[in-house]
């Protein structure tokens, strides 16, 4: 992995916009900090401005918040169009902000300083870059800066609103707790909470025109590379929206890396934030605190990576400090904590990029597996939190897969070659080339044969097990760089490989023939990616500040795309096979959550059924 260096009560909507606009009618020069923003020859200040006494703007505002104190967003953009109009009778300059598709007039006066509202507050104009919500916490302390991310919707929509008619920008939109399927109204609400019907506009050219702006960023020798392969259609439909629990936010400290989430079953998800990580259900009704390391990291630093099974917890820290606690533990009881080194080490980055958990062929204790910036694999055994194995590599690991025999490990890194190591040794027997970039996600299905990993030329490669020879394909990413990957446990259903972007998009491919997905597209970096247990639930960490959360889809169904023959072929059974395995040797799986007669039940419709 790469390093590198409120208000209780707002005022208003109509209130902030009366205020604003009398200030501006009023003129006042900008403090020294802004001067270099102004243009030189204007004085707007000495040219006969209208005086307007402090008892003057109070009383007016007063009265506007008396006329208005319950208006809707909807009545904010006519009120908003009304204020506009009145300010086209006073002369002045418009100046065109830079757009990277067509101009777009601005909606401030070019020379007169217009001080910002405060960032919680509601205003009646389009949102300004300026006005995303305050950093966290832990965000504050950040010095790494990811120059690839996209740009947060607020923002993003100011450069695109519409001059005619004026519209309310996203920061009036108030999210709620909770969004569920039953709330969604198309363009009128979508899956977070926003209304994009009283902004004059629609979701989807919100996204053509955010996919534009975007792939108009990408280097030159990544658009080469994603030129070179392949994208899978999106035509499937293996998940649908269930839930956004708003009030839940997890936080990945560095933007390379997003395994900040996962999740035993829906009453036990577990996300980072910061020092801790929060356990919460489905229904996002509750948040304890299942780790706690505030106390022994230094200010600035966070948990980067969190894994579990159904007993255990681990979580690693930026300096190379972990945890593990007990899940199975009904009396609380405390976490261990450890380093992966000591501070006198001369070593310039101990941070743990990645963890996951595996059975010991030998003790059948879980070991957690950490991948650290110190160029070093270690294999830790949770129950007796002793390293039993420490393997160097040529750079940092940034992820790793254990097979499910436990004989195999993948390990991809700040290196180009894919790895195919001895889980006992850690010595490679294979070294695959398929990336042109350092890659930081690999996933091994529950079949024992397929492999995947993703890398920062934005393309996610599938291997099989069997023959090393030549990847069974490759496929490129939606947009964004891919960051996270899993596989769909056996017994859920169709075969599906999860591919998690950096920012907005869900990909779900098709793990039985590789030659279709399905995309879904929220706005936001995403933070990590969960299956339950079962496979009927995934989990989505979305980062973003203002319209973010722990977003759950579920499985529509069992029903799924088979291989394909010619008719003059006879049926290859085996092919036939949607999960993992046929249905007949599923009970054989250790890791199948999901009975024989489950599994029968979910292929039944229930909705039609009274009781």
């Amino acid at each position: 992995m790469h390093t590198h260096a409120a208000a209780s009560s707002p005022p208003s909507p109509t209130t902030i916009a009366a205020a604003t606009t009398l200030a501006t009618l009023a003129g006042s020069a900008p403090p020294p900090g802004h001067g270099e923003h102004r243009d030189e020859d204007d004085h707007d200040d000495h040219g006969g401005g209208i005086s307007i006494t402090a008892a003057d703007l109070h009383d007016y505002a007063a009265a506007s918040a008396l006329a208005d104190a319950h208006m809707a967003e909807g009545d904010v953009a006519e009120q908003l169009q009304s204020v506009m109009d009145q300010l086209q009778s006073f002369p002045h300059n418009m100046a065109t902000p830079f757009d990277p598709f067509e101009p777009v007039p601005s909606y401030q006066m070019p020379g007169i300083y217009m001080p910002a509202p405060h960032v919680y507050s509601g205003y009646m104009s389009s949102s300004d870059p300026s006005l995303e919500p305050p950093p966290t916490l832990q965000e504050a302390h950040l010095n790494i800066q990811d120059r690839t991310s996209f740009l947060p919707i607020t923002s993003f929509f100011y450069l695109i609103a519409p001059e005619r008619p004026t519209v309310p920008g996203l920061d009036l939109v108030q999210v709620p707790e909770a969004i569920t399927r039953d709330d969604l109204q198309g363009d009128a609400y979508d899956y977070q909470g926003i209304d994009w019907a009283v902004r004059n506009i629609t979701r989807s050219h919100i996204r053509s025109r955010r996919v534009e702006y975007e792939a108009s960023k990408l280097p030159p020798a990544l658009r080469a590379v994603r030129k070179g392969v392949s994208n899978a259609p999106n035509t499937d439909s293996f998940f649908q929206f269930k839930r956004n629990n708003t009030a839940h936010r997890a936080f990945f400290p560095h933007f390379q890396l997003r395994n900040v989430l996962a999740a035993t079953s829906r009453n036990d998800v577990y996300y980072a934030a910061g020092q801790q990580v929060y356990r919460m259900d489905s229904e996002g009704r509750s948040q304890d605190s299942t780790i706690d390391l505030s106390k022994r990291l230094t200010m600035d630093g966070s948990i980067t990576t969190i894994a579990c099974t159904d007993d255990v917890l681990v979580a690693g820290a930026f300096d190379g400090e972990y945890a593990i606690t007990d899940l199975s533990s009904t009396s609380g009881s405390p976490c261990t904590f450890g380093r992966t080194t000591d501070y006198t080490s001369d070593i310039k980055s101990r941070i743990v990029n990645h963890m996951h958990l595996f059975a010991s062929r030998t003790t059948h204790q879980p070991q957690a597996v950490l991948c650290s910036n110190d160029f070093r694999l270690r294999i830790l055994d949770c129950a007796t939190d002793r390293f039993t194995h420490s393997f160097l590599y040529p750079a940092a690991v940034n992820c790793s897969a254990t097979s499910p025999d436990g004989r195999m490990r993948v390990v991809v890194g700040d290196f180009q070659e894919t790895l195919i190591t001895n889980a006992e040794t850690g010595q490679p027997f294979e070294t695959l080339n398929s990336h042109t970039e350092d890659a930081f996600a690999c996933a091994w299905a529950d079949d024992g044969i397929h492999v995947a990993t993703a890398a920062q030329d934005s393309t996610i490669v599938v291997w099989d097990a069997r023959s090393w020879n030549q990847p069974l394909t490759s496929l490129k990413s939606e947009l964004s760089v891919p960051r996270s990957l899993r596989f769909s446990p056996v017994g859920s259903g169709p075969r599906v490989l999860i591919a998690a972007e950096a920012d907005d998009y869900i990909n779900v491919i098709n793990a039985q023939t590789f030659e279709s997905k399905q995309a879904f597209d929220f706005f936001g970096p995403i933070g990590g990616i969960t299956f339950t247990p079962d496979g009927q639930s995934l989990f989505i960490a979305n980062g973003e500040r203002r319209f973010g959360g722990i977003i759950e889809l579920e499985r529509t169904g069992w029903t799924g795309a088979a291989s394909k023959w010619r008719d003059d072929e006879a049926a290859n059974w085996d092919d036939l096979a949607t999960d993992w395995d046929c249905d007949n040797q599923l009970a054989n799986y250790n890791r199948a959550a999901a009975g024989d007669i489950e599994r029968e039940r979910r292929c039944l419709d229930l909705g039609g059924i009274v009781v």
